[in-house]
């Protein structure tokens, strides 16, 4: 317990300067979906894989939004049960949530460090690789949750439920299925002065939850725009990266 209050205070400390990212851009970024079987008019899997690195020596600025589009899909929520952002948040916990709500599990790498001081060479930073959950929180509604697992999913002094579940939405527009995943301040910004760099997102979906609808001249484009900024409140930057798998 002390080391965790130790380090905490050490994190929290190290503030006073804003953030000073390059303006000619805040961070890179890959994104990677794959789906099992790619097939149109079936059930399939969706397995998402991101990456993201900050730009001129300094750790990836905070992100604030994640919007992926694919081409063809639709989700299958009739039937499936809910759990809700509130009972999360009221438990701290998302161990009370029925299994079957459960759509999406898989983790991050992210680092904590001072605001203070961005770059990606500053000692005083630790790792934060929790597990994430997701779950379909009914009306078109994704419910996010990190979970803390010793030894491999820890993250500092942040444990299970003190990253408070967050709310994404998923519709569909045309033949396009739109998730727009907004991150509020306490997942970027988890402790007074200190924020969370992500470096890596891999989350599989469930079979269930997915469905192929259609394809376009046997392939399915996808996009993802990456949304940050470089301390709260600033002028925020979207990169969109873009790709395609095959679809039969």
């Amino acid at each position: 317990m002390r080391r965790i209050v130790v380090i905490a205070t050490a994190l929290a400390v190290l503030v006073g300067a804003v953030s000073a990212y390059a303006a000619s851009g805040l961070n890179t970024y890959t994104a990677k979906i794959g789906f099992s079987p790619n097939k149109a008019k079936s059930a399939l899997g969706l397995t998402e894989n991101y990456t993201a690195t900050g730009n001129n020596g300094n750790r990836t600025a905070p992100l604030t939004d994640i919007k992926t589009k694919v081409y063809g899909l639709k989700v299958n929520v009739n039937g499936r049960p809910t759990c809700s952002q509130a009972k999360i948040a009221n438990a701290h916990s998302d161990a009370g949530c029925p299994k079957g709500a459960l759509i999406a599990t898989g983790s991050i790498t992210a680092i904590l460090g001072p605001v203070s001081d961005p770059s990606a060479s500053s000692t005083a930073t630790i790792p934060c690789n929790p597990i994430l959950h997701a779950w379909n929180g009914g009306s078109g509604k994704i419910v996010f949750f990190f979970v803390d697992q010793a030894p491999a999913h820890t993250c500092g002094p942040i444990q299970t439920g003190g990253v408070p579940p967050f709310v994404g939405t998923v519709k569909t527009v045309g033949k396009m299925l739109v998730q727009d995943t907004p991150l509020p301040p306490y997942v970027s910004f988890p402790i007074t002065g200190v924020e969370g760099s992500l470096t890596s997102e891999t989350l599989h979906y469930s079979k269930t939850y997915h469905s192929s609808v259609a394809c376009t001249k046997g392939k399915r484009p996808y996009s993802v725009s990456f949304t940050a900024e470089s301390a709260p409140g600033s002028a925020p930057e979207t990169q969109t990266v873009s790709g395609t798998q095959k679809c039969s």
